[in-house]
């Protein structure tokens, strides 16, 4: 199992936010937190992006703005080739322009969207492909001062994109001390690697050095929801995905998505999205055309 982590992020060049660019046969990072607030832009690469408590399908020209300590990581699902995961990533702190700069009522959409953010915000849209044009030549330019420009541009365009969706209907916030979201992130990580298998009760009360009594309480308390409504939600997900982009049986993907009946997948499947799984295939790829 992959535990979550704190990740600790250097700044280079003494500048005052990270412009990178990744190339990975997969994306590597586990499900971690940061005090920096992040976009991420997908150039290469499909699979599972999970943030907060949302897991949605990603692909080339997603565009993601993280806010402060918001958990989150991407999965990747195609590994055809050598380099399977390309995206180009800025993170900043609240403070990167100065202490007081966002105090400026000149700054007050800005502000604005990164109050947002800890929501997760999932831009879409023809405008997106010049904001990620931006964010590379963040990378490439070397003028520092040019490089804090563009960034500002960034956020501007952000700032007026009409075309976005939160991620999470409530922020989801982890506190770097706090022993229960230690706890939660490592069950929430154990949950991300591995609900398209068995989970059990036992288990998860384990990672969480809790017992079963204890861990049920402390589950729902902290996130809202049972441990089982959670990984069939992420079953869920899964299942929808593979019922758009793949010709796979109903039989197939209802055992490839981790529900170990097939009864129970289509009445469960049923009563969320309000259609049979084959009904939901038929009506969501005459929308895609």
């Amino acid at each position: 199992m992959i535990k979550p982590t704190l990740e600790a992020l250097n700044s280079h060049d003494k500048n005052t936010f990270l412009a990178r660019l990744f190339e990975q046969h997969e994306f590597e990072s586990p499900y971690h937190f940061h005090p920096e607030y992040e976009l991420t832009a997908i150039l290469k690469g499909e699979g599972n992006r999970f943030v907060g408590n949302n897991m949605s399908a990603y692909q080339q020209g997603d565009l993601v703005l993280i806010g402060s300590n918001v958990p989150h990581c991407w999965k990747t699902t195609l590994h055809n080739e050598k380099i399977n995961a390309k995206s180009v990533v800025i993170q900043f702190n609240i403070d990167f322009l100065g202490s007081n700069f966002f105090e400026n009522q000149s700054a007050w959409k800005v502000v604005q969207l990164l109050n947002k953010s800890f929501h997760g915000i999932h831009f879409s849209g023809t405008n997106t492909t010049a904001i990620i044009n931006l964010m590379m030549a963040v990378v490439k330019t070397e003028d520092s001062f040019k490089k804090l420009i563009l960034v500002l541009e960034i956020l501007d365009r952000l700032t007026d994109h009409a075309s976005y969706q939160y991620l999470n209907a409530e922020p989801v916030i982890y506190s770097p001390q706090g022993i229960e979201h230690q706890r939660l992130k490592l069950v929430q990580s154990f949950i991300i690697d591995n609900f398209r298998s068995k989970i059990t009760l036992d288990e998860v009360a384990e990672i969480g050095s809790m017992t079963k009594n204890a861990f049920c309480k402390f589950y729902k308390k902290t996130t809202g929801k049972t441990l089982t409504s959670a990984i069939t939600y992420y079953r869920l997900q899964y299942a929808m995905q593979q019922l758009i982009s793949t010709d796979k049986n109903v039989t197939q993907i209802s055992f490839d998505s981790g529900f170990s009946d097939v009864a129970s997948f289509h009445k469960i499947f049923k009563l969320a999205t309000g259609k049979s799984p084959l009904g939901y295939r038929k009506h969501r790829l005459a929308i895609i055309g």
